[in-house]
């Protein structure tokens, strides 16, 4: 039987229905909610939402529309809930979309600034829990990121958390799609230590 859980966002900007069996938000999408640069009435696509917290973030920081994309029905209803009791359903949008199939939910050159924190794993042994978040079972980097160039305006900003791991994969793929890299954020958890994303 599916369990919600109401959480609150980081900042005291609001609130966010979860599910445990789902994969709940992490540390990365704060960090990638607050990351870009956030232009006045920007509209914002966030693909492989979840359950929402990036683009909740990302209408708290005054994104003026934020639509966000996933194809798990039930973190959607989440996110749909979310947005509900946060008093946005003028200004955010959850939508039931593949990212492979992104031009059937929108023309293309349409948005200001797509995020995304896709599924950073394509090998090794797969989660049980947030299988589909984690591990490329429905979607690529690659599909992510084609969707991105579809859907962003010519001068438009991409903004997306990976793995250290896969950043030369990353990179290759946005010089192939036209997107040029301007920015880079490498995350520690000490000073001592690697970056992890």
């Amino acid at each position: 039987m599916a369990e919600t859980r109401k959480d609150y966002l980081p900042g005291g900007g609001g609130v966010i229905y979860q599910d445990p069996a789902e994969f709940t938000f992490t540390t990365d999408a704060v960090m990638l909610a607050h990351f870009p640069h956030l232009v006045s009435q920007a509209n914002v696509l966030e693909l492989g939402c979840g359950t929402g917290a990036v683009s909740l973030l990302l209408a708290q920081r005054g994104a003026a529309q934020v639509t966000g994309v996933d194809i798990n029905p039930r973190t959607l209803e989440l996110f749909g809930h979310s947005i509900a009791e946060n008093g946005l359903a003028e200004r955010v949008r959850a939508a039931h979309c593949d990212v492979k199939d992104i031009h059937t939910l929108c023309k293309t050159e349409t948005y200001d600034l797509v995020v995304t924190n896709p599924p950073y794993r394509n090998c090794g042994k797969e989660r049980v829990v947030g299988r589909e978040a984690c591990h490329e079972v429905t979607g690529t980097l690659e599909d992510f990121m084609r969707a991105a160039a579809y859907a962003l305006h010519s001068r438009g900003r991409f903004a997306l958390v990976q793995l250290p791991e896969r950043f030369t994969e990353a990179f290759a793929l946005a010089q192939q799609l036209r997107l040029q890299p301007k920015r880079l954020q490498w995350v520690h958890s000490r000073v001592d230590k690697p970056a992890f994303i």
